[in-house]
């Protein structure tokens, strides 16, 4: 009985834990784009954010100052993100993210974003 026991609560952690790293965020409905672009300064390093609207999803990159990308990400239609090449995901970069979407969807050029404890300053780069 404690071995069906001990198998029982791996399984149920196992399920908390994967669980737990598929966080669902919730798409907002804009008005198509094609491409925008924001400066992103955090800890008075800037970066820049670029987001591309393709189909139904919505590409993320985000690069430093020296071109280095930081974040490369994909939100799909049913809100989840995913990573695109090798860089190691980071939540703070999704939530940071969907509230840029929100930026875009209420029109918003400029705005502070506190992300886990983070403030981040984000500005619209207008390039036309």
């Amino acid at each position: 009985m404690p071995l069906s026991l001990k198998k029982y609560i791996k399984f149920i952690f196992l399920i908390l834990v994967f669980a737990g790293c598929a966080a669902k965020y919730q798409s907002p409905n804009l008005a198509k784009f094609s491409e925008k672009s924001f400066e992103v300064v955090s800890k008075d390093s800037p970066s820049t954010l670029y987001v591309v609207h393709g189909g139904e999803d919505y590409r993320f990159t985000m690069i430093n100052s020296l071109g280095a990308p930081l974040a490369r990400r994909v939100l799909k239609p049913d809100g989840k993100f995913e990573t695109i090449g090798f860089l190691p995901p980071n939540s703070a970069y999704n939530e940071l993210f969907i509230k840029v979407l929100d930026m875009i969807a209420t029109h918003k050029k400029e705005a502070e974003i506190l992300v886990k404890n983070e403030k981040f300053k984000v500005k619209v780069i207008d390039i036309r």
